[in-house]
């Protein structure tokens, strides 16, 4: 596909990102649901959090949380502190992040970045990775924020797997608007009008897992918050 502006773009879903107020009670929640148990991924310093992850085959799974070791104050981190259960927060693409921030400048969202992040693996290896976030999205997380892996592998491709992913579902008041936005940077994912929802189907070795959004997270900002 080609999108307005002459980019030539291929974007794809990079992973889905549940919050957890407790990194601990998500890695068994994980091993309960799927049957499977997430890696353990690592710290995203500054951010306030860390993760653990598993593949979902074309995509994968990441559990976020806070990090009790680094500060709370102002970030991602405080956001999930608070949560009484887990929920979906948002959804990342992977692509060209200079052509999406191009194309989407053109449809009136502007972003920040792309900002360069990295996190150590447990066997002590350094992911660098680049991140674009879209700013003042009426949708929330129901908007994805962007990414390029540079030279490191993907997680996907990386991690124990708990399941195949099926299907995206999202719902916002403003569906074609969203629609839109999400063709116009190569994401041919079906948008409903209703109240504001993000959930994911997966099949697990225990049947089929659906991921949810919660009132707490359905209009979660993630992004580099400070």
């Amino acid at each position: 596909m080609v999108a307005r502006g002459g980019d030539s773009l291929t974007t794809r879903i990079d992973h889905f990102m549940y919050a957890v107020a407790s990194l601990d009670e998500g890695i068994e929640w994980a091993a309960d649901t799927f049957g499977v148990p997430a890696a353990y991924g690592g710290e995203h310093v500054g951010l306030g959090t860390r993760n653990a992850l598993l593949s979902l085959g074309s995509t994968y799974l990441e559990i976020i949380a806070p990090d009790p070791a680094q500060s709370l104050e102002g970030n991602a981190g405080a956001q999930f502190a608070d949560l009484t259960s887990g929920g979906m927060v948002t959804w990342a693409a992977e692509g060209d992040l200079s052509a999406i921030a191009r194309t989407l400048e053109m449809t009136g969202m502007s972003t920040e970045g792309p900002h360069r992040t990295r996190r150590k693996t447990q066997s002590g290896d350094l992911l660098v990775w680049d991140l674009l976030f879209p700013i003042g999205s009426l949708h929330s997380g129901r908007m994805p924020f962007f990414i390029d892996w540079l030279e490191c592998t993907n997680p996907k491709d990386t991690n124990p797997v708990g399941g195949e992913f099926r299907a995206l579902a999202i719902t916002t008041p403003d569906a074609d608007d969203l629609a839109g936005v999400l063709r116009s940077v190569d994401l041919d994912i079906a948008v409903s009008a209703g109240p504001p929802a993000l959930s994911v189907a997966i099949d697990s070795p225990r049947g089929e897992v659906l991921l949810a959004s919660t009132d707490e997270t359905s209009d979660m900002q993630f992004g580099r918050i400070r």
